[in-house]
């Protein structure tokens, strides 16, 4: 499971957002839609810790990251060159169960991450995913949203001044649409989800969610990952990233 991948090239898609295209054929070819990979940048103690990072695709021996920069890690991340390699393991976590036939993607701002792969998997089966991506506003983002028209060429936006898209919240466009679908699978800022999560409970649709926590070893022996659960709590690097949202209890998160 552990292993070096090698960086292939790197771009800046701006706004502090990164692609990364790494060589790791282990890890490319076990990949499931909403896994994620562990990656250190340095050989050194600074820092210490490795970084969880959604394995955003996967084809072949490559594998896709994308990231944006929010510290040292991902600061370090950004300057990795192609040729160097760097510590990997994975592919880990639980990803989405994709048996709905007329599913919504939804994702805030990076909650896109994970959800390139899983566009272009429901695509090669033959379904139509419909991917609705919410934003602050269109300043810093037009490079992602590049990015997810690629990977969701029925890409439908939003965002909260109106400068790309409909102007409001991404949830004002899952309004108009539960009705018409199976099953929402969504990744994004938390009380994104909490809304996402009243509105199709509210329409008897069911919903995945894709959750962030912090992680030190992505493999289950930290315990920095617990997500409350009824009765107690998960690890969301192995009972998740991916959790059905009436697995969680919410009041708790």
């Amino acid at each position: 499971m552990s292993d070096l991948a090698r960086v292939i090239d790197q771009r800046s898609l701006g706004g502090g957002i990164f692609l990364l295209r790494l060589e790791a054929p282990f890890i490319a070819g076990q990949t499931q839609p909403g896994q994620f990979m562990m990656l250190r940048v340095v050989p050194g103690v600074e820092p210490l810790l490795p970084r969880p990072f959604s394995i955003h695709d996967a084809q072949g021996d490559e594998a896709l990251i994308l990231y944006r920069v929010v510290g040292r890690g991902t600061a370090l991340l950004s300057q990795a060159k192609a040729g160097q390699e760097l510590l990997a393991w994975g592919p880990l976590g639980r990803g989405f169960d994709l048996s709905p036939k007329r599913p919504v993607l939804m994702a805030g701002g990076m909650g896109a991450a994970p959800l390139g792969l899983l566009a272009r998997v429901l695509a090669w089966v033959g379904l139509q995913p419909r991917l609705l991506l919410g934003l602050a506003s269109a300043e810093g983002w037009s490079g992602l949203v590049g990015r997810m028209r690629e990977a969701a060429p029925g890409l439908v936006l939003a965002s909260e001044d109106g400068g790309i898209g409909q102007r409001g919240l991404v949830t004002d466009l899952l309004r108009q649409l539960v009705n018409d679908c199976d099953g929402v699978l969504a990744c994004g800022p938390l009380g994104m989800l909490k809304a996402v999560v009243e509105i199709c409970a509210r329409h008897g649709v069911p919903c995945q969610v894709s959750l962030e926590a912090p992680m030190a070893c992505g493999v289950g022996a930290c315990l920095g990952c617990a997500i409350p659960v009824p009765g107690g709590y998960a690890r969301a690097c192995q009972e998740g990233p991916v959790f059905n949202s009436s697995d969680v209890d919410w009041a708790r998160l």
